[in-house]
């Protein structure tokens, strides 16, 4: 197949828990999480309700590294976007409509705004959803929100949402991230539900914390092109 470069916002150094993944298990391909636990285990669950999207994450890793399985993202356009080991590429294998949930010993976890019991919740809660999304920064300020691309090789371009929209609307976006990350800013996660979530310390761990929905994409950053 012909790849398809992806040009937008491409998770690089997050931790294993911040991506889907096609794991190999019980003799079929199927999409895995990494979940931690608010016990301090991790768990593994996997899903084989997703053979479709198994199908154009698996074609794309063939096509880029001639191998199955291996991490993917799923961003707030739904755009299925598959990091390859040669180069640090990013491919785009078409977008996935169908929400992902899990079952765990009893559990469902999911990218929505809910609990493990399905219950909604508030901003400032604790997010005990997974942890799979596209992280971006909110500035020191929080007046503003970037992150960056590699267009091509040795050149970085920051890109920043006050690019595309006026102060005001910038204003608006940032001010419930900033009600839960604070003055001095940093990261935080969209994910394919547009559920706002984002890692807080507490000066000995790192819990995270529900931010909220965002409710339009009109005010977001374009969708990517590729």
């Amino acid at each position: 197949m012909e790849l398809i470069r992806f040009e937008g916002n491409c998770p690089r150094n997050v931790s294993k828990d911040a991506k889907y993944s096609i794991n190999y298990d019980a003799g079929d391909y199927v999409v895995g999480i990494v979940y931690r636990s608010t016990e301090g285990e991790k768990w593994y669950p996997v899903s084989g309700d997703h053979p479709d999207l198994v199908g154009i994450v698996n074609t794309v890793k063939v096509s880029a590294t001639g191998s199955r399985g291996g991490a993917f993202y799923i961003n707030e356009y739904k755009q299925v976007v598959v990091p390859a080991t040669v180069e640090r590429d990013y491919f785009l294998a078409g977008e996935y409509q169908s929400p992902l949930k899990f079952e765990f010993e009893g559990n469902i976890l999911s990218g929505d705004g809910v609990n493990l019991e399905g219950n909604s919740l508030n901003p400032g809660d604790d997010w005990v959803g997974p942890h799979p999304g596209i992280p971006y920064i909110l500035k020191a300020g929080c007046q503003d929100i970037r992150f960056q691309t590699e267009p091509r090789p040795r050149v970085v371009k920051e890109v920043h949402l006050s690019d595309f929209h006026d102060p005001k609307t910038v204003s608006k976006v940032c001010e419930p991230i900033g009600a839960v990350k604070g003055y001095q800013g940093g990261r935080f996660y969209i994910n394919e539900y547009c559920q706002l979530f984002a890692p807080v310390n507490t000066g000995y761990n790192i819990y995270y914390r529900y931010i909220g929905r965002l409710e339009s994409l009109d005010n977001w950053f374009p969708k990517p092109h590729v």
